[in-house]
C-alpha cells in the first residue's frame, strides 16, 4: 500500500533540495574541522576536515557534474563520488585513530 504519492517532478525537486541542503550542513561540518585544525595545528584535525570535505562534496559533483561536463556518463560521476566519499570516510578513520596509535608506539 503506498501512503505518499508524488509527481516525478515534485520527487526531483524534493530530491534536489534535500540533497543541497545536505551539501551545504556536510560542508560546514568541514570548515568547523578546518578551523579547529587552524587552531590547533594538530594532524588528526587536518585528515578529519579533509574527510568531511571529500564526503560533502560529492552530491555536489553528482548534481552540476553532468551540467559541467556533459560528454561524462552518470556512472563516471557515480563512481567518482563513491571514491571520493570512501577517501573522505577513511580520512575520518585515520583522523581518528592517529592519536591513538600515536599513544600505542
Amino acid at each position: 500500500m503506498i501512503f505518499l504519492q508524488l509527481s516525478p517532478s515534485l520527487q526531483s525537486q524534493i530530491a534536489f533540495v534535500l540533497t543541497i541542503t545536505s551539501t551545504i550542513l556536510g560542508l560546514a561540518v568541514g570548515y568547523l574541522a578546518l578551523r579547529g585544525y587552524w587552531q590547533s595545528r594538530k594532524r588528526p584535525m587536518l585528515f578529519i576536515a579533509v574527510g568531511f570535505f571529500l564526503v560533502f562534496w560529492t552530491p555536489i559533483l553528482l548534481v552540476a557534474g553532468p551540467y559541467l561536463i556533459p560528454l561524462v556518463g552518470p556512472f563516471v560521476y557515480g563512481m567518482l563520488g563513491e571514491i571520493s566519499r570512501i577517501t573522505g570516510l577513511l580520512c575520518i578513520l585515520y583522523g581518528l585513530r592517529m592519536p591513538y596509535l600515536e599513544r600505542t608506539s
